[in-house]
């Protein structure tokens, strides 16, 4: 019979439901004391006038850079409500691991909370809970077309550039409506890091960013496998210095549905934690409370670990 006094899967199966209320309440205080979002646009005209910016409407920006933003940086912006919690569920595991939050599955309406409202800063855990408010605040009160809009128009793109009239301008000498998919795609391939990647400072970092956007706009459905090689595989000229060279030998294909190895050591954590549970139930009274109560924490670790897996090996959704 099982006689430890405190094993260890009696600890974690207290822990774990305890860790969920702790950060489910943090989330609810986030949400109670997040600022009203009635001002946005007041307060995106404000930066855009501190930082220069001549902002642009939407339908005045070529379709392929809104498609190439969206799939690069946030493929299901047109599907969740300002949290993505399928990105979420996928960083999870990683952040875990690394003891990180550097897969915070950041979608563009908390790209913007984070800009607009904690200026730019959103790197401790109660700062990412408070975007997270601000996001759901934001999709509720704006339709997506004008989260989009603001978004275009504050992101920098490096180089000096904020938003896309004046990326537009800086890199290709042409306005946002005139944007063909392999600028579009090298535009949308410098958000997450604009400093370092930008085409003037790094070409080949600019190049292989430009790829990364090239399979999000595949795997998304934007653009074909050869329409992306064709933007890839020759020379780009900007409006300042030499064209960047073609990038060859890259593949653009978007692969599987799944990370498969993840999938399977998912599944069978999954189906190995509800069989446990289903074996407890039915054992009942021929178990000691210590044993039971251990036996319900395995069972429900590995589910969630199995399900969490699961979600980590999509690969979109």
């Amino acid at each position: 019979m099982f006689h430890l006094r405190r094993p260890h899967l009696v600890w974690l199966a207290a822990v774990v439901p305890i860790g969920f209320v702790l950060v489910a309440g943090t989330f609810g205080v986030a949400w109670l004391t997040a600022p009203s979002t009635s001002d946005l646009g007041a307060l995106v005209r404000r930066l855009e006038r501190r930082a220069g910016t001549r902002p642009v409407r939407l339908s005045a920006i070529a379709p392929v850079m809104r498609e190439a933003v969206v799939a690069t940086e946030d493929e299901r912006f047109y599907r969740h409500d300002g949290i993505d919690i399928v990105g979420i569920f996928r960083a999870i595991p990683y952040d875990v691991s690394h003891l990180s939050l550097a897969q915070g599955a950041s979608t563009i309406t908390e790209q913007l909370a984070k800009l607009v409202y904690l200026g730019g800063d959103d790197h401790s855990p109660w700062r990412k809970l408070r975007d997270a408010a601000l996001a759901l605040r934001i999709d509720a009160a704006y339709p997506k077309q004008r989260i989009l809009d603001d978004y275009l128009n504050t992101v920098y793109f490096g180089a000096g550039a904020d938003g896309i009239r004046a990326a537009a301008e800086r890199y290709f000498g042409v306005p946002p409506a005139a944007l063909d998919l392999a600028q579009a795609t090298l535009l949308a391939g410098l958000i997450q890091d604009p400093s370092a990647d930008q085409p003037y400072a790094d070409p080949a970092d600019a190049r292989q960013r430009q790829a990364d956007s090239l399979r999000s706009m595949v795997r998304d459905g934007y653009a074909t496998e050869r329409e992306a090689r064709h933007a890839l595989t020759k020379p780009l000229p900007l409006a300042h210095g030499p064209p960047l060279s073609p990038l060859r030998g890259v593949s653009l294909e978007p692969g599987p549905p799944f990370y498969w190895a993840e999938l399977g050591l998912g599944g069978g954590l999954l189906a190995l934690g509800i069989g446990g549970l289903i074996a407890v139930r039915r054992a009942g009274a021929g178990l000691t409370v210590v044993a039971r109560v251990a036996a319900r924490g395995a069972g429900a670790i590995a589910a969630a670990t199995g399900a969490l897996l699961v979600l980590a090996s999509l690969r979109s959704a």
